[in-house]
């Protein structure tokens, strides 16, 4: 498993047309219209997001699109984006190293905003809701 933290104009460019077609199904699927695909390509090149992505032979296997947040009292990843195949076994082989990675660029905690579905999913990897996010569409 190959993992590529896509940090600069030159890897955008040569990346994120593997990571994309991963993104999509999420922004199809689960988003509620908050960005589409070309809207974190934007976030990457402007240094806004950072898309992490994971290779197993050549093929890409999943994508995770993140930015950090600066609270007044912690600096936290939030996952924006999270797809690809064979979710199970990339998330348990790429998990720790991104854990010890984020801690290292100075966040205290990981968070995402996501689908009950996806909740399940990464309470197996120790994530606990926090809060509900609840909305009005104007």
């Amino acid at each position: 498993m190959d993992i590529t933290f896509i940090t600069t104009p030159e890897l955008l460019a040569r990346k994120f047309a593997i990571a994309a077609p991963l993104l999509e199904p999420v922004i199809t699927q689960a988003a509620r219209g908050e960005f589409t695909v070309d809207d974190l390509y934007q976030l990457n090149l402007e240094g806004r997001a950072i898309t992490a992505l994971i290779e197993k032979d050549g093929q890409g296997v999943m994508a995770v699109v993140f930015e950090f947040v600066h609270y007044p009292q912690m600096v936290a990843v939030n996952i924006m984006a999270l797809g690809g195949r064979y979710l199970d076994d990339s998330v348990s082989e790429f998990w720790s190293g991104f854990k010890a990675w984020c801690r290292e660029a100075g966040a205290e905690a990981i968070e995402a905003s996501c689908s009950p579905a996806m909740t399940r999913l990464l309470s197996k990897y120790g994530f606990e809701p926090t809060y509900q996010v609840v909305r009005i569409v104007l």
